[in-house]
């Protein structure tokens, strides 16, 4: 399963570490997070939502196979 978090960030053309450096998580974390893995935290989600500049509901819809 792939988030729309993930597709936004490559849309972005921003790296995991430069998403991890700004919510002040790990490589792997953000990876984990992007692929339903794992849920953020508060803090995180807040810090995710200001990074994107979009809602968590929006961060993290399911991405459709077509990338939409």
């Amino acid at each position: 399963m792939i988030l729309k978090i993930r597709q936004e960030r490559i849309k972005k053309d921003w790296s995991l570490k430069y998403v991890a450096d700004y919510a002040g998580l790990s490589v792997p974390a953000i990876h984990d997070i992007e692929t339903g893995r794992r849920k953020p935290s508060y803090d995180v989600l807040v810090k995710l939502e200001d990074l994107f500049r979009l809602n968590h509901r929006r961060l993290f819809a399911v991405a459709d196979d077509d990338g939409n």
